[in-house]
């Protein structure tokens, strides 16, 4: 295998595999950029000697979560479970990265910047216009993407030891033709299956909450039961449209612009025009001659110029649109009129005028108003910038809020009881808005009773803010919550019931009981499925679920939790496929059984590589429950 992964570089290039990742130069070019060393005393994973810490894997799940809202909007809600399967996931490929690093280490299997090199030069992101690397792009490209350089290079650095260690061994692998009648037996199969459905919200509950219960809960789930800390804000607004208005452009600004702008005020007469040009002056003769005994002009083109009408008509043009002579003739004309022959670089010209748009003009001062609302919206940002930098003067010499607001004339706004997810107690309709922005709320809450903000900057404009006063967070008395815990015991005690019921019922199916019988003993419904493919699924449950319970064995119970309910089913019945697939989608088939057997041995042999090491993750770490 050795001699196979280090003959593999040599066909690197001859393949064309491509390194789908971002990359790094910090060892190449001497480009700064690290990615934060964790707290020692965090570790997450340990593979022998390697140790990956809190800290790193956090900030892969924080770019990760970045990644989502961008797509999915700043506004998504990222649900505690979406977070948790990427911690996996990101835990899992740390593992796996660290595995294959070890094993390249035992392995003698090093990657030389030189490679690392040919790969970045040859990326066409990369590339400017004439096909040559640019750093410059690269360097754009990097911090779009939020990465790090040193994460460019080591990811680079690892995509390709992964190459060596675990594509090229399985490079090349193909499935007999024999197997085709296996795989469209396994394809086409389908599955009888027995199920039955148990929700929590339907369990009932032959007690009621005792007062014991209900203090013990109180005590237990107090964080749920806390009025969260709040703050009393006062603020002003300065609207960047308002600001502008307080700009008054002088005459020779409105002028200048109105020069500028000319073309947009001043349309210069236009003519509709017919032309016929010759390659020399005879046929020019001809067909002026015809035209002067009244022939039709088009006639005229299309026979002794041997011109179609699209080539024949000129269209609307101004006189600064034509070449000198030609402009003075076709525009002496009128309407109907026909100048030529004219002799240019191009030959000899006879046009027509056919139609005569007037020149039209607006005034300056017409338009007077809308062209100072113009230089305001132009100055906006300036004007705004001028303010901005008066009151923080005005703040670094001790103004408070009240007299910015008066020297300023701004109103002074009020919210009462706002809290750090943009709720309040008090406010008007008109600020909810500006209430919800991040930036408001971290303000808000980043400054102590009685201080004044630093400015925040808006869409609209900027803001100024004044803590008034901070509510603390406090524990609600019992009394108010005390029909919450009576929800959330309810809620609790028949998800019991139900996990109860759930356990009882798999019992007896492992037991070799008929799903009849344990259905009619705990008095709930079972249901029957049609046959169905491995691709096909029932009762909401998910491609994944359905692909684990295709491949249990007969009448081997499986139990899914699906949020608000339990299902547990199990196979009741095969039904073998009859007859083999068209061709074509025979050979779809074969791709997609390779596809799952090479990733299947890639993950085999990673297991492989891993299993020469001590693999320790502390799941516990990250607020998760239990270490592996």
């Amino acid at each position: 295998m050795i001699t196979k992964i280090r003959s593999f570089q040599d066909s690197f290039w001859v393949k064309g595999i491509l390194i789908l990742t971002a990359l790094s130069f910090m060892s190449l070019f001497g480009i700064s950029g690290y990615l934060g060393h964790a707290n020692a005393n965090r570790p997450i994973i340990k593979v022998d000697g390697t140790v990956i810490y809190r800290d790193e894997i956090n900030a892969q799940l924080n770019q990760q979560l970045q990644a989502a809202k961008a797509m999915l909007g700043d506004t998504a809600d990222i649900s505690d479970e979406f977070r948790n399967a990427m911690t996996l996931e990101i835990v899992r490929k740390n593992v796996v990265n660290a595995i294959i690093q070890k094993a390249a280490e035992d392995n003698s299997i090093s990657i030389s910047d030189d490679l690392i090199r040919k790969i970045i030069y040859l990326q066409p992101e990369f590339m400017d216009a004439n096909g040559q690397f640019s750093l410059e792009k690269m360097r754009s490209i990097l911090s779009l993407s939020g990465w790090s350089e040193k994460q460019y290079i080591d990811t680079l650095r690892r995509d390709v030891i992964k190459q060596h260690l675990v594509a090229a061994p399985i490079e090349g692998m193909i499935l007999p033709k024999f197997m085709d009648k296996y795989i469209a037996k396994l394809d086409g199969q389908k599955k009888v299956f027995q199920y039955v459905s148990i929700k929590p919200d339907a369990m009932k509950i032959d007690r009621k909450i005792s007062e014991d219960e209900l203090n013990q809960y109180y005590q237990d789930f107090a964080a749920q039961f806390e009025e969260p800390e709040n703050r009393d804000i006062a603020f002003i607004e300065f609207s960047t449209d308002l600001l502008a208005q307080k700009y008054i452009p002088s005459d020779e600004e409105l002028k200048s612009y109105y020069e500028q702008n000319i073309n947009d005020y001043v349309i210069p007469e236009k003519r509709n025009v017919l032309q016929m040009v010759f390659d020399n002056q005879d046929d020019a003769d001809k067909a002026k001659a015809a035209l002067d005994t009244g022939a039709d002009f088009y006639s005229v083109a299309k026979n002794i110029a041997k011109q179609d009408k699209s080539s024949t008509e000129l269209g609307d043009v101004s006189q600064d649109m034509l070449i000198a002579d030609m402009s003075e003739a076709v525009f002496a004309l009128k309407k109907g009129e026909i100048a030529g022959p004219i002799k240019s670089d191009l030959g000899w010209h006879i046009m027509k005028v056919v139609s005569i748009s007037p020149k039209k003009e607006t005034t300056l001062s017409s338009v007077k108003a809308k062209i100072i609302k113009t230089i305001q919206q132009d100055k906006a940002y300036d004007q705004a910038g001028d303010t901005i930098a008066e009151i923080e003067d005005k703040l670094g010499a001790g103004a408070e809020l009240e007299q910015i607001a008066k020297e300023y004339n701004a109103t002074i706004h009020k919210i009462s009881g706002l809290t750090e997810t943009g709720t309040a107690k008090s406010i008007q309709e008109k600020d909810k808005k500006l209430a919800q922005l991040p930036d408001f709320i971290d303000t808000a809450f980043s400054y102590n009773t009685g201080e004044t903000s630093q400015i925040i900057e808006t869409d609209d404009g900027f803001v100024l803010l004044k803590i008034e006063n901070i509510n603390e967070a406090s524990l609600k008395d019992i009394k108010e919550v005390r029909n919450d815990i009576i929800k959330l015991w309810k809620d609790n005690e028949k998800a019991a019931i139900a996990q109860e019921l759930v356990n009882d019922i798999s019992h007896d199916l492992e037991n070799g009981d008929k799903f009849a019988e344990v259905a009619a003993r705990f008095g709930v419904g079972f249901k029957t499925t049609a046959p169905l493919k491995k691709d096909q699924t029932f009762d909401e449950l998910n491609p994944i679920q359905m692909q684990e319970l295709f491949h249990e064995a007969l009448n081997t119970p499986k139990v899914f939790n699906n949020g608000d309910e339990f299902v547990i089913a199990v196979p009741a019945k095969i039904i073998q496929a009859d007859k083999m697939p068209p061709e074509k989608e025979m050979n779809a088939l074969r791709s997609q059984y390779l596809t799952d057997l090479t990733q299947t041995i890639a993950d085999e042999l990673i297991q492989s590589y891993g299993s020469e090491y001590d693999v320790r993750i502390k799941y516990r770490n990250l607020g998760m429950e239990e270490n592996i």
